[in-house]
Order: structure tokens, then sequence, then C-alpha cells
């Protein structure tokens, strides 16, 4: 059984992740060096544009500000829209769970086999009378036969790229807000 669970936790494994696993310490510093000296590149005509602010170009902060002001954006505008974004960056694997539990998706049969492990296969969500009662209740039933009173729901969760959103939202609803 424990040989099961390893080849499990390895083919569950991020492939990216597997892929960096088997490179070598030479190999993953070259990289590295390779990945900093692209977002060198990206960044140096930005930087000549203006957009960090040392520079005098079109995408000077300063300038920026003055021709959003001059299209007629307020402040009020830019919190609005700021917050807008932190809002939607935070509820929408809520909003995504919500649905997908109602309309009965990503649902897994929970009996469990002789080793103890639950089945795991996809289940279908349907109504049937209860003989006692009269009432309908919901059963699941699975690929393989198997027809349950309950399944195992499988939430999506929030990855690194919408924490790293919603907080730069958060960051840029406090400058509006606070620092302007």
């Amino acid at each position: 059984m424990v040989a099961r669970v390893s080849q499990v936790e390895y083919n569950q494994e991020n492939p990216i992740r597997r892929w960096w696993n088997t490179r070598t310490y030479i190999q993953k510093r070259l990289i590295r060096f390779c990945l900093s000296m692209i977002v060198f590149i990206l960044c140096l005509p930005l930087y000549h544009a203006g957009l960090f602010g040392t520079v005098d170009g079109p995408l000077n902060p300063a300038r920026m500000g003055e021709s959003l002001a001059g299209m007629g954006v307020t402040r009020t505008h830019s919190a609005l829209f700021f917050l807008s974004i932190l809002i939607i960056a935070v509820a929408w694997n809520w909003i995504f769970n919500l649905v997908s539990y109602f309309a009965g998706a990503r649902l897994t049969c929970n009996k469990a086999d002789e080793e103890g492990l639950p089945c795991g296969a996809r289940v279908e969500r349907r109504k049937v009378i209860q003989k006692k009662t009269g009432q309908s209740v919901p059963q699941y039933v699975c690929e393989k036969g198997h027809k349950r009173p309950d399944a195992h729901f499988h939430p999506v969760q929030k990855g690194t790229a919408s924490h790293t959103i919603w907080v730069i939202a958060a960051v840029f609803c406090g400058i509006v807000l606070f620092l302007s």
C-alpha cells in the first residue's frame, strides 16, 4: 500500500515541478539566469519609456495621471475600479464553487473499497423518492454503479496568481483611497 500511495503522489505532482526536479544544479542556475535576463530585456524599454518614474517619458506616472484627469477619470473612478477587481479576485472561486456544487459538478464517489480507500469515480446527482417518507432526496450514482446518499465535493482553491491579483488590487485600493 505504501508504494501505491507514493505512486499516486508522484502522478499528482505538477508536471512542471516534476520536470524541474529532473534538472541538475547547473541547469537550474542557467535557467534562472536566462529568465532574469528575459525580465531585464522586457523591463529596459519600460524604464526608458518612464514607467518607473525616474525618466521623463510617455509612461511616466505624472503624465499618465494628467492624461487620465484630462479624460475625466477621478479618484472615485479609480477607487471603484480597483475595488471591483479586488472583490472579483477574492470571490471568484466562492461563486464558482457554489455554482458547481448546486449543479452537481466536481463530485466523486465516497464508497470505500476493501483497503478503505474511496472509489473516487465521478458521480451523477439524481432525485429519488424515499420509500418510507415519500420525500424527494438526492442520490449519487457513480460510473461504477455505486449508489450513495452522499458524495465528496472537490472545491476549486485560489492559487498563487489569484492571491497575487487580490493583494495587488488591495494595495492599489489603499493607495487610491489613503495616499492620493
